[in-house]
């Protein structure tokens, strides 16, 4: 065996470069570029357009009721399919003047029961009273845009400190 250390006249070649088929992340040119926009321009913007929409969502219809007629709702077919049901039924409103047929009404109602609903005359559907907004999709999607759009704040703040030494 040989105890042979390297010499000043021996050059230390880096290892030859191994083809591979796995794709490094980030490989692909621009792809950075495409990142940073999406991260710094385009979801920024879209998750204002969300809190805007949330936020007047929100003042718009919390506590509001909606306009139509009152009348009752009764439950004339049911079709279902994989879990997902569709309901008809026909509309009297309370006054006997409005009689609709054929509306749709919420899928957790079964053939020959009856609702209280209202119909404003303009959809195909009816609301079952006490007809409520839930908030519960703005509230989420408020959060969820504020808290990109904190992660974004927070990064620009980083990227502008002076970095310490420690």
């Amino acid at each position: 065996m040989s105890t042979e250390q390297p010499t000043s006249h021996d050059v230390m070649r880096p290892p030859e470069p191994v083809a591979t088929t796995e794709l490094a992340a980030m490989s692909f040119p621009g792809v950075r570029r495409v990142a940073g926009l999406l991260f710094w321009v385009v979801f920024p913007v879209i998750c204002l357009a969300t809190v805007w929409f949330s936020i007047s969502g929100i003042a718009n219809h919390v506590g509001n009721r909606p306009t139509g007629i009152k009348g009752t709702y009764y439950v004339t077919g049911r079709t279902c399919s994989h879990d997902v049901c569709s309901i008809g039924g026909t509309f009297t409103s309370d006054v006997g003047e409005i009689t609709a047929t054929q509306l749709l009404g919420d899928p957790r109602w079964h053939i020959g029961e009856q609702h209280r609903v209202v119909y404003d005359g303009k959809s195909v559907e009816v609301i079952a009273l006490p007809a409520t907004w839930d908030p519960t999709t703005s509230v989420m999607a408020l959060v969820g845009a504020l808290t990109y759009l904190g992660v974004v704040v927070y990064y620009a703040r980083a990227a502008r400190l002076p970095r310490r030494l420690e």
